[in-house]
C-alpha cells in the first residue's frame, strides 16, 4: 500500500487532523453517520471484505445482476443478428444498452441519493427480470415473430432501469465496509465485473447453441431475481441521509449540486477523466476485437476470446494485487505506467502480425497476441481500479449516488464515440492493424500528457480522504 503523503493544498495538514482519530472510528469521508464498525482481523483483502455479511449479500446481487446483465447482452446481439443479419441492427442493440445511460444516469444517481438504496435495488433487479420474459414472450406473439424492434425497444426500457440500480449499487459500498477497506472492496468490486463478463461472454454463445434463442432470457431473469433477494437481505439501512431534514430540492437542482463538488474537486475530476480513458480503451477493444481476428489474425470473429479471456484474466490480476495492497506506487506513477503499458501492448499488436509473416514465424502469432492481451489486461485494471477508488474516498455519502451517476453517463458517453470513430476507421481504410496502431500511439500520447503535463497536478490522486476541495470549500487549482 503506497505510504502516506502529505495533502497539496494550501493550507497543509492541521493539528486537528494529525490527532484523528482511527479511520474506523471517524466517519468516512465526511459523512453525517457513524463508520462502519471494524471487523475483528479487519483489513482490505477479498477474504476480509467478504466477512462482512451486509456486503457479502450486496456482492452476491452484483454477481447475479452483473452476470445476467452481460449474459443477455452477448445472447441479444446473437439472435438480433440472426434474425436481421444486419451489422446496423446489432449497432442499433448496442444504442439500446448505453444511450439509456447518456440520458439517465445522472438523475438517476441523484434519485439514488434520495431514497432507500436497498429498496431501489430491489425493485429494479425484479423490474429488469420482468422486461427479460417479454423476450422470449414477444418472439412467441403471432404478430412480433421473427422482427428485432420489440427486443430493441425492451433492451431500451431495460437498460433503463439498470440506470437507477448502477449508482445505488456503487454508492452503498462505502455503507458496508470500513474506509481501509474501501480499495479492496473496490478491487472485487472491478473483478467481478470483468469476470461476469468474461462468464457472460462465454456462456452465452454456448447457450444458444445447447437451448435455443429463447432459453437464456429465461435464466437471466431467474439471476436478476435472485440478486433482488440478496438487496432483500441487506440489513444495513441504506436509506437516504437526514430523510425530511429539510425540503426536498428538484433534481436539476441536485444535479447542479454534484457539478459544483466536481468544480470544487480536482481529484475527482481527474478520478472521473482517467476512468473515461480506461472504458474509452476497452470498449474500443471491443469494436475492434472481430475484425482484428479475422483480417488479421485469420480466425474467425467467435473465436474473440482469443483476445478477451486473457485481457480479462490479467485485469482480475490486477485488481487482486491491489486488493491485497501489494504494489506501494503512488497512483499517479501507476497510472502513468499503465498508459504506456497500455499503449505499447496496442502498438505491438497492430506492429507484429505482418513482421511475423515476414520472417516466416506466423505459428507463434496468436501466443505472442495472447500474451500482449494479458499484459494490456494488468495495465488496464491498474488504470480501473484507482480511477474509482479515488471517486469512492472522494465523495461524500450524501453526494455519492449523484457523482456516480455522473460517473456512469460518463461511462456510456464512452462506449458510443470509439465504436463509430475507430469502427468505421477499420471500415474505411481496410487496415485493422493499422487502427490499432493509432490507437496504440494515440494511448501512449495520453501518457506522455499524464507525465510532462499535467505531473503535479496529478497528486490530487494520492491525497488522503477528506484532505480536498470538498473539505474545504474552495475550488482547486485545476
Amino acid at each position: 500500500m503506497a505510504l502516506p503523503r502529505p495533502g497539496c493544498g494550501g493550507d497543509g495538514m492541521s493539528s486537528d487532523r494529525l490527532h484523528q482519530p482511527p479511520p474506523d472510528h471517524a466517519p468516512p469521508l465526511h459523512a453525517v453517520r457513524p463508520a462502519v464498525p471494524p471487523h475483528p482481523d479487519d483489513a482490505a483483502g477479498f477474504a476480509r471484505v467478504l466477512r462482512r455479511r451486509d456486503f457479502r449479500y450486496l456482492w452476491a446481487a452484483q454477481c447475479g445482476s452483473q452476470l445476467a446483465q452481460n449474459f443477455i447482452q452477448f445472447a441479444l446481439l446473437v439472435v438480433v443478428y440472426d434474425l436481421t443479419g444486419l451489422t446496423t441492427a446489432v449497432a442499433a442493440v448496442a444504442v439500446a444498452f448505453t444511450f439509456p445511460g447518456v440520458l439517465l444516469s445522472a438523475p438517476a444517481g441523484v434519485y439514488a441519493d434520495r431514497h432507500d438504496k436497498r429498496s431501489l435495488m430491489m425493485l429494479t433487479n425484479l423490474l429488469r427480470a420482468g422486461l427479460l420474459v417479454l423476450i422470449p414472450v414477444s418472439q412467441l406473439a403471432p404478430f412480433l415473430q421473427h422482427q428485432a424492434w420489440p427486443l430493441l425497444v425492451i433492451t431500451f426500457l431495460f437498460s433503463s432501469v439498470g440506470q437507477v440500480f448502477a449508482p445505488a449499487e456503487a454508492a452503498s459500498i462505502p455503507s458496508l465496509v470500513s474506509r481501509e477497506q474501501i480499495q479492496g472492496a473496490m478491487s472485487l468490486f472491478m473483478t467481478t465485473v470483468i469476470f461476469t463478463l468474461m462468464l457472460g461472454s462465454v456462456l452465452a454463445p454456448v447457450c444458444l447453441i445447447l437451448f435455443g434463442d429463447l432459453v437464456p432470457f429465461y435464466i437471466a431473469a431467474v439471476l436478476f431475481a435472485l440478486a433482488a433477494l440478496s438487496c432483500w437481505r441487506i440489513g444495513s439501512s441504506l436509506r437516504a441521509v437526514s430523510p425530511g431534514a429539510g425540503p426536498q430540492t428538484h433534481v436539476f437542482q441536485e444535479f447542479q449540486d454534484g457539478v459544483s463538488i466536481l468544480r470544487r474537486s480536482a481529484g475527482l475530476r481527474w478520478g472521473m477523466i482517467q476512468l473515461g480513458l480506461a472504458l474509452i480503451m476497452v470498449f474500443t477493444i471491443y469494436a475492434l476485437g472481430a475484425p482484428y481476428l479475422q483480417k488479421v489474425l485469420h480466425r474467425s470473429p467467435n473465436d474473440i476470446s482469443i483476445v478477451l479471456i486473457p485481457a480479462m484474466f490479467g485485469l482480475v490480476a490486477m485488481a487482486g494485487v491491489l486488493g491485497q495492497h501489494l504494489i506501494s506506487l503512488p497512483r499517479r506513477s501507476l497510472t502513468v505506467i499503465a498508459f504506456f503499458t497500455t499503449g505499447t501492448c496496442l502498438l505491438a499488436m497492430g506492429i507484429l502480425p505482418p513482421v511475423f509473416q515476414a520472417v516466416g514465424i506466423s505459428g507463434l502469432l496468436i501466443p505472442a497476441v495472447v500474451l500482449l492481451a494479458l499484459a494490456f489486461g494488468c495495465a488496464l485494471g491498474a488504470i480501473l481500479i484507482p480511477a474509482f477508488t479515488v471517486l469512492q474516498e472522494g465523495t461524500t455519502e450524501e453526494s455519492r449516488g449523484r457523482i456516480f451517476g455522473g460517473v456512469f453517463t460518463v461511462i456510456n458517453a464512452s462506449i458510443a464515440l470509439p465504436l463509430l470513430a475507430f469502427g468505421g476507421a477499420a471500415d474505411l481504410s481496410h487496415s485493422v492493424d493499422g487502427v490499432v496502431d493509432v490507437f496504440g500511439a494515440l494511448v501512449v500520447s495520453a501518457g506522455l500528457v499524464y507525465r510532462f503535463v499535467f505531473w503535479d497536478r496529478l497528486l490530487v490522486l494520492d491525497q488522503p480522504a477528506g484532505v480536498d476541495a470538498t473539505s474545504r470549500g474552495a475550488p482547486d487549482s485545476p
